[in-house]
């Protein structure tokens, strides 16, 4: 009887190993942004009708990632010197995001006019904001990541992007 014992624990401590093993491996955690986009208040644009969309680069421990958002899924009227919220789920944390490419388009690209000249709006930086409550401590954690194009303000034209990187 005791021999049963010495093989029946072992065992189902190999099982129970496994398990959790397998339960917990390729497992991904997701991380919850709000996404801020600012125009410039700049006078070289006009308002338009359009859709932002973002792609964010990040690294793993294996690769380099990246994940496409559209911000705004129904079109709303870009202007200057204003900002645009959105919220977003991602695999790639906080730190580990290098950059952000920033595109807009616009609502009803077949003006005949844009055939010709493509218009910009000039943006300033984009910002994602963590937000992680933990309701056992009730303690809240709040980190925020700003971007920022090369030159200030970045002027993106209808269907371009431009690539934002950390700012310091």
């Amino acid at each position: 009887m005791s021999s049963r014992y010495f093989v029946c624990i072992p065992l189902a401590f190999i099982v129970l190993s496994c398990i959790s093993i397998w339960s917990t491996d390729g497992v991904s955690q997701i991380y919850n942004y709000n996404v801020t986009v600012q125009t410039a208040g700049s006078p070289k644009f006009d308002d338009h009708d359009g859709k932002l969309k973002i792609k964010l680069l990040y690294k793993t421990e294996t690769a380099t990632s990246e994940e496409d958002f559209v911000l705004t899924p129904n079109a709303v009227k870009i202007e200057p010197n204003h900002h645009y919220e959105s919220t977003i789920a991602s695999f790639g944390s906080l730190v580990n995001i290098s950059s952000i490419y920033l595109r807009w388009t616009l609502a009803s690209p077949y003006n005949p006019i844009y055939k010709i000249k493509k218009p910009s709006i000039y943006f300033d930086s984009l910002s994602l904001t963590q937000i992680n409550s933990d309701s056992s401590d009730y303690i809240t954690t709040i980190k925020k990541r700003r971007f920022c194009p090369p030159v200030f303000p970045v002027g993106i034209k209808h269907s371009d992007g431009a690539t934002f990187y950390p700012c310091i």
